[in-house]
């Protein structure tokens, strides 16, 4: 018992530490380049608006302005360390840092909830250790934030799915509470509301009380997302005549994947080149970009199916592929890295063949996300945060292997 704590602090202080080292390199390679970010553009956008937050100025950005471009989960989380620590972008590096080692401190969490504590310590060994989470994790972008949402997601729906019969009163808050922890995640990432509808179909197939406590349970979950969207929703109307649920910027997003030059890579020069705000709504903007987008699909499938492929692969490959960090050594042990990685976790899978309830669970956000993103434009960033439940089949498979 003395030893596996002692592991257990050992691993969440290395994954500290080595994400602060990291905050530190990037720091100093970001400010000998003069710039104020490693990966420009969404980051100095994210920025701006926590800025606006913490000065308690109107959240938009840009000119014209772009009121609901952006959700405000992890800008209200940068405009935290501004209110802390100022205008540091350094100090805002360190707190994804601890954000990043909480990720992998609920990693944990989860591998013991679903395990045991020797799985749960090696699942925590591979996110700790991860070099392409080690640097991800310190980015002024969502996705650490969003893992942290992801993993207290995952962990509510293991509770809600672990549920002896009972009161359907309990059964009925956990899952309300499932749904309000997906909406507030949705905030950070908008694309997680397919969870919504993936969680609740998980909970009719594998939940363990009878088929009407599952339905309700199903119901509540959306019902608790919609509460957690609706203030959001409601602030969006006020500011654009429209309820929105989530961002008026998934046209565009849509339309980067689909369209004449469309290679599967984000390429938003044509948003300014066109300029259509400058005689369309937010709100018509969105829909004009959708519409294009699905015309494209619907007039050229052999393309879309083509495009949907080297999405799929950008997704899924080992190493960066971002003009400027792709190739090279690091390349090539990212490769092996995640060689590696995907035997274990084919081998914890396997294992589970009679628990396809947690393989579900810990698989789901990786297919949902694979399946988005053959729609959306790919790259190995949408793929991390899935990595933390992953690893944990992976650590399951060294059990399995050894």
């Amino acid at each position: 018992m003395l030893r596996s704590h002692y592991l257990f602090w050992s691993i969440l202080l290395l994954a500290l530490l080595l994400r602060v080292l990291a905050a530190v390199v990037i720091d100093q390679r970001v400010t000998a380049a003069g710039r104020t970010f490693l990966i420009e553009g969404d980051a100095n956008g994210y920025w701006e608006l926590a800025q606006k937050i913490a000065a308690g100025e109107e959240y938009s950005i840009y000119q014209p302005p772009r009121y609901v471009e952006r959700t405000p989960g992890f800008p209200l989380l940068l405009a935290m360390s501004i209110s802390l620590f100022g205008k540091s972008v350094f100090a805002a590096t360190l707190v994804m840092a601890f954000v990043g080692a909480a990720c992998c401190w609920l990693t944990w969490l989860l591998a013991v909830k679903l395990f045991n504590e020797t799985t749960a310590l090696w699942a925590m060994v591979l996110v700790a250790v991860s070099p392409l989470q080690i640097g991800s994790n310190v980015q002024i972008l969502s996705e650490t934030w969003f893992s942290f949402g992801l993993l207290v997601c995952l962990l509510a729906l293991a509770r809600l799915l672990q549920q002896p019969p009972q009161s359907m009163s309990k059964l009925g808050r956990i899952a309300f509470s499932n749904g309000v922890l997906t909406g507030l995640t949705v905030l950070i990432r908008p694309g997680w509301l397919v969870w919504t509808g993936l969680s609740s179909l998980i909970v009719m197939l594998f939940g363990t009380v009878s088929l009407h406590k599952r339905v309700l349970c199903a119901a509540l979950i959306g019902a608790g997302c919609i509460v957690a969207l609706t203030p959001w929703a409601w602030r969006n109307s006020c500011v654009t005549g429209h309820w929105v649920f989530t961002s008026l910027w998934s046209g565009p997003s849509l339309y980067d994947g689909l369209h004449a030059g469309a290679t599967g890579a984000s390429d938003m020069a044509f948003f300014d080149q066109e300029n259509v705000m400058s005689t369309m709504s937010e709100f018509e903007m969105n829909a004009h970009y959708k519409k294009r987008a699905m015309e494209f699909a619907i007039a050229h499938p052999g393309r879309t199916l083509e495009l949907a492929m080297l999405k799929a692969g950008r997704y899924l490959s080992p190493s960066l592929n971002a003009p400027g960090f792709s190739g090279g050594p690091f390349s090539v042990f990212c490769t092996l890295w995640y060689l590696t990685l995907t035997v274990l976790m084919i081998a914890g899978t396997l294992k589970l063949r009679g628990r396809l309830s947690v393989v579900a669970l810990l698989a789901g956000p990786f297919l949902q996300f694979l399946l988005v993103h053959m729609v959306f434009v790919g790259s190995v960033r949408y793929r991390l945060p899935v990595e933390f439940p992953l690893s944990i089949l992976a650590a399951h498979g060294i059990s399995a292997i050894w």
